[in-house]
């Protein structure tokens, strides 16, 4: 019998805004209450966390752009999990050479840069701006515990069927299970279509059924519960509305562990066992 890991997360639900430092300073604010003591293995913020989501052209973004392990975004997430102890886990927006991506940094407890996760299925609003990414990404974490977790990374889109071309397809879900993880970290500015719905069990289910292969999982000799850590943003711009709905999820069985609404910037904290 498997032995039972434990895996305590917080997840930030962060209001789209375009003012990075207000931004910077109101998430720390709210961050004041918590500490190493909590003993929290991974703090998880959404895609393109820290900025704004919609950019028109590649112009309109050049000012947030950041280089891997070496932009604001990094010495923010760097000074967190030097502070908490806990590994972060945060969209940005990366520039490499002449390639623009729609990423997301992983930092562990020491503050160092480990892993860098590249959006490799574009949503229409990446595309006026960022490359495809090229592989989806894995990590083993070391939690306080002292057990070993491994994580999946998606962003947003990558968590549907690339350009929406075979709704048959589950791409990010097979690579979970080639890769035999024990979760997936999703991170998301996902458009709400029905904003004065404040109902989010159209899309809880809707994320559940994109993971169909790991909830078959027996026939596929996949037999882990599988942690779904869904950090989403909430607030709207100039074209999107955005869900929120942030929530942690057991697949095997199906069972909601906790979630947040659709409006409200906000702080999910849990400890779970699989």
């Amino acid at each position: 019998m498997n032995k039972t890991l434990q895996v305590k997360v917080l997840i930030g639900q962060i209001n789209n805004n375009y003012d990075f430092k207000a931004n910077i300073n109101r998430i720390n604010i709210s961050l004041q209450k918590y500490s190493s003591k909590d003993e929290i293995d991974i703090l998880v913020f959404p895609e393109m966390a820290l900025i704004g989501y919609y950019y028109p052209d590649k112009n309109a973004i050049k000012p947030f752009l950041e280089q891997y392990g070496k932009g604001p975004t990094y010495e923010f997430c760097k000074q967190i999990a030097q502070r908490l102890k806990c590994y972060v886990s945060c969209g940005y927006a990366e520039v490499d050479g002449d390639k623009l991506y729609n990423s997301a940094v992983v930092v562990n407890r020491e503050g160092e840069a480990i892993l860098n996760v590249r959006k490799k299925h574009l949503f229409e609003t990446d595309k006026t701006w960022a490359d495809e990414g090229q592989e989806f990404k894995c990590l083993e974490l070391k939690t306080t515990k002292g057990q070993t977790i491994k994580f999946a990374f998606g962003i947003c889109m990558d968590i549907n069927p690339w350009e929406f071309k075979d709704n048959s397809k589950f791409e990010l879900a097979d690579f979970c299970l080639q890769n035999n993880v024990d979760g997936l970290i999703f991170m998301a500015a996902w458009n709400d279509h029905e904003p004065d719905n404040n109902d989010n069990n159209g899309i809880l289910d809707y994320w559940l059924w994109r993971l169909k292969p790991i909830r078959d999982g027996k026939s596929n000799n996949y037999h882990k519960q599988f942690l779904f850590v869904c950090s989403d943003k909430v607030g709207k711009d100039e074209k999107t509305q955005y869900m929120g709905s942030s929530c942690l999820i057991k697949l095997n069985p199906a069972k909601l562990i906790q979630d947040l609404d659709k409006k409200q910037e906000s702080y999910l904290i849990c400890n779970v066992q699989l």
